[in-house]
């Protein structure tokens, strides 16, 4: 007899790591795999329901992280009278478009037509309802409502959300707790969790954290980002008997050159180390200071250099971690 194969696919999108509120994630996965049993078996009614469900616990979430931004909006909603919809009484689509508007999203296609189209069977609920209303609970039904989640959960999952900053997922699964820790796991590349902000730094930034390296962490603090395969990188390396502290240059994916040499040339052997990283174009500074010290570099042939020259304007930033895990913790961005 030939060997059975088993395929598994995948019917629900289950990629939340941007959530950081721990017990919303958990209600929200569960309800994901109760969608999941009950599409399987032509429960209709109950994965549009579940569906639309999910689509509006996450996009409530996103509301509560961007709230300030939201409600600051030129096109926030007016009540009749002239006054401002109160933030609580914000509909989902004005919630989607108040997150477009401010470039927190980007369009999920179709969703203003097929949120519309859905949202009113959750009252469905009640026998009667459906019974007025005679609408179809279909198979065609059940997947656009399923497809309309799915697609809100792969856009959005692209995402970190520290504060009221946005990072780009670029590889691995990095993940802000409600701890407000980051996570930079272990993947499969030699980049593993990688993330980059996705606003560049035109004039000045300042970004502070604490920094967990374990006996095996790298951390590569990422500017100038281009692509995965253009951009340069302040690497902070706990391995004490390969590269020492550096600057390094990514050329091409997965390669990249040292081409400046830190002191000091390791981190402090500490449990957490407090790092603070600034540049400001108009002053002409680039700096970072590990543990209260300011490093200095130097290029190949031992002379000093202003880490100025290595940034340009109009920059990215970013973070991912080599070997293994690394944490920052209490993350703050100017």
């Amino acid at each position: 007899m030939g060997r059975l194969f088993q395929y598994n696919t995948e019917i629900v999108a289950r990629h939340l790591d941007f959530i950081d509120d721990k017990e919303l994630k958990v209600v929200i996965e569960d309800r994901l795999g109760e969608l999941e049993r009950v599409f399987s078996v032509n429960g209709h009614l109950s994965t549009i329901i579940l569906s639309i469900s999910c689509i509006e616990g996450i996009f409530k979430h996103l509301a509560s992280i961007f709230a300030s931004l939201i409600m600051g909006s030129r096109k926030y909603p007016m009540k009749k009278g002239g006054k401002k919809k109160k933030f609580n009484e914000l509909t989902i689509e004005e919630i989607y478009n108040l997150l477009l508007e401010n470039d927190v999203l980007q369009e999920i296609e179709n969703f203003d037509q097929i949120y519309a189209l859905f949202r009113s069977y959750r009252n469905f609920i009640h026998p009667q309802k459906q019974k007025k209303e005679s609408w179809p609970v279909g198979l065609g039904q059940a997947q656009m409502a399923l497809g309309l989640l799915n697609a809100t959960i792969d856009q959005i999952s692209k995402y970190i959300f520290i504060g009221s900053e946005i990072f780009e997922r670029i590889s691995g699964s990095p993940r802000f707790d409600l701890s407000r820790i980051l996570h930079l796991d272990v993947a499969n590349i030699r980049t593993n969790s990688f993330i980059v902000l996705r606003r560049k730094i035109d004039k000045a930034f300042n970004v502070e954290f604490d920094l967990e390296l374990g006996q095996e962490g790298i951390l590569n603090f990422v500017f100038d980002f281009v692509e995965e395969g253009n951009f340069k990188m302040l690497r902070l390396d706990n391995r004490g008997f390969r590269t020492p502290n550096c600057v390094l240059h990514c050329t091409q994916r997965y390669v990249w050159r040292q081409i400046l040499f830190a002191t000091p040339e390791l981190p402090p052997a500490k449990p957490t180390i407090p790092v603070k990283i600034s540049a400001d174009f108009a002053k002409r500074v680039f700096s970072l200071c590990v543990d209260g010290v300011g490093y200095k570099f130097k290029d190949i042939k031992g002379k000093d250099v202003d880490l100025f020259k290595e940034i340009k304007p109009n920059f990215r930033i970013g973070f991912f971690n080599e070997i293994g895990p690394v944490k920052l913790s209490n993350i703050s961005f100017k």
